[in-house]
């Protein structure tokens, strides 16, 4: 009896016949594939991880595509019906077109005014809200806003859909420095415009640099003078770092540059024992003495005080 032989074969007969391409599918299908040593079981469970990872990176680009066209939504519409007018064949049905770039109708300021003008706030606008609110270029308005010498920082902000928000911290001046300057809280120097109440702010004088020490040295002497109820409205330091005060309503204090505290300490004390009289007709008060002060009066008659 003749055998029943097949005429055909493929890659998963076990024959010698199998053509050497299709020796590598074979291989890959008869042989296990897992990793030695290890069950179906845990080949399975390594699987189970990774179709989690792939499933949770599709959300993932699925969300972020959501919020994409979601914030876009405007600039997609104004795209495609752009393109619909540009291909009429296509004849894509008519829908409103969105204005992207809204001129800007409000602007609102979120900070009280006092030294700059509404009006120089105005005026620095209308050069940027004509290219409307995605043109508006908010950091270089920010940047000449910071250019008014009254203004220690600036912050401006779009708001959908039409919006500005601006918010102006001013500097707080609490001396005068120099003939033409200000110092603010910080001691930091900024030469605005002068615009009245500034001339009767306390004088302060110094090297360049100095200025945070001189404000120091201002405030701790008036700090001291406040027990006898006197207060200096200038102080100077000369670059050899000699100081000088005057007294409200009261004589020049000659301070000199050593023994700052010890003087002033002095001064207080004679002061609060009783030379408070003989120092009502003063022009000024000579400091610089190891153990006492000389006064000036305003006829020019020089006394000596000793310390007591």
């Amino acid at each position: 009896m003749n055998e029943r032989r097949t005429g055909s074969f493929s890659a998963y007969n076990e024959g010698n016949e199998t053509p050497i391409d299709f020796a590598p599918i074979r291989a890959e299908s008869r042989h296990a594939v897992r990793p030695e040593g290890k069950a179906p079981d845990a080949v399975a469970e390594e699987k189970g991880p990774r179709r989690l990872r792939r499933w949770l990176f599709v959300l993932l680009l699925i969300g972020l595509s959501g919020i994409f066209a979601n914030q876009y939504r405007g600039v997609i519409s104004d795209s495609i019906a752009s393109f619909a007018e540009q291909m009429p064949a296509l004849n894509l049905p008519d829908f409103d077109r969105p204005v992207i770039n809204k001129p800007i109708n409000t602007v609102r300021l979120e900070s009280p005014l006092h030294r700059v003008t509404e009006q120089e706030v105005r005026t620095l606008l209308a050069r940027y809200t004509e290219s409307g609110f995605l043109g508006v270029d908010v950091q270089d308005l920010r940047d000449e806003l910071e250019l008014n010498p009254w203004v220690a920082r600036a912050t401006v902000r779009r708001v959908w859909p039409d919006g500005l928000v601006i918010m102006i911290d001013e500097h707080q001046p609490i001396a005068r420095w120099g003939q033409t300057a200000l110092l603010n809280e910080q001691g930091e120097v900024f030469t605005p415009t002068m615009r009245g109440p500034e001339v009767d702010l306390p004088g302060l004088s110094g090297p360049e640099g100095s200025e945070a020490m001189v404000l120091t040295m201002f405030e701790h002497i008036n700090q001291q003078l406040s027990a006898i109820e006197m207060k200096l409205n200038e102080i100077s330091v000369d670059a050899r770092g000699s100081w000088n005060g005057q007294i409200i309503d009261g004589p020049a204090l000659r301070i000199g540059r050593e023994d700052i505290d010890e003087r002033i300490t002095r001064f207080v004390r004679l002061v609060k024992g009783g030379l408070a009289e003989q120092l009502a007709n003063a022009e000024t008060i000579d400091l610089r003495y190891s153990n006492g002060i000389s006064v000036s009066n305003k006829s020019d008659v020089t006394d000596a005080v000793a310390s007591r």
